[in-house]
């Protein structure tokens, strides 16, 4: 319970700044030539929006710029543009694959219409897949399919797990409320698990493992819901995380 708190963020961020890490969107990361050492910070904004406004604010205030996977139910006109005009880079967190259940043309078709919606507000040059583990498809198929469109066609730089060399980025997700996150894998699709074997229970773990420098290069993906200022907020997120994981064990069960 005394995890993942806004103040446990800022040290978090103080810590890769302490370490000499510099900190890239995923534009960032696709488009210009890399420093030694980075880490790409990622925000998959899954539900609980208003607390990606408030970490989004937090970053900027100490001059920090990351990236916002913002879904069809988290997006809305007045986020998109508070989020570019501080500075962050705003994304599609799509799930057309799932929804059009494994109709590779429908997903597209659906893609497609929610991607130009996105983009008469903010322009959107990356996207980023939502994971639903309650679905036999992911998401990410849609792109390694047989016969399947390419990002190009839709003018995007990067599919934020696809155009990532997890070879050479250590891949830190506060999924399940730590961050212990393996190496990633999809359908004929393989991303290694890095140069180094590093791991980290609590956040404080993975603050030691920045500032240490153990870390050189790392994409840290921060869901927002799981974050808060207050106890009764930590409460509520760590209640929520548990009905949720608890729903989702029941139905991979059924």
């Amino acid at each position: 319970m005394s995890d993942f708190g806004f103040d446990d963020y800022e040290r978090l961020l103080d810590a890769i700044e302490a370490g000499g890490h510099e900190i890239l969107r995923v534009r960032d990361y696709v488009r210009r030539d890399l420093p030694r050492r980075f880490v790409v910070l990622r925000h998959d904004v899954d539900r609980r929006a208003g607390h990606a406004d408030r970490m989004a604010e937090l970053e900027a205030r100490k001059g920090i710029t990351s990236t916002y996977y913002l879904r069809t139910s988290t997006f809305t006109r007045e986020r998109a543009e508070r989020l570019r005009e501080l500075g962050h880079e705003v994304g599609y967190h799509y799930e057309d694959y799932v929804d059009a259940n494994g109709d590779l043309e429908r997903a597209h078709a659906l893609f497609g219409a929610n991607l130009r919606e996105f983009r008469r507000v903010v322009p959107v040059e990356t996207v980023c897949m939502h994971g639903n583990p309650l679905s036999p498809h992911d998401n990410r198929e849609m792109w390694t399919a047989n016969g399947a469109p390419g990002l190009d066609e839709y003018d995007l730089l990067a599919e934020a797990y696809l155009s990532m060399d997890f070879g050479d980025v250590t891949y830190f997700s506060d999924t399940g409320r730590t961050w212990r996150d393996g190496p990633l894998k999809i359908k004929d699709h393989t991303m290694g698990e890095g140069e180094k074997s590093v791991s980290a229970d609590a956040t404080s773990d993975l603050v030691e493992l920045f500032r240490d420098g153990d870390v050189e290069r790392a994409c840290v993906l921060a869901h927002p819901e799981r974050w808060a200022d207050s106890l009764s907020g930590r409460v509520v997120s760590v209640t929520t995380d548990r009905a949720v994981n608890l729903v989702k064990r029941g139905m991979r069960l059924l």
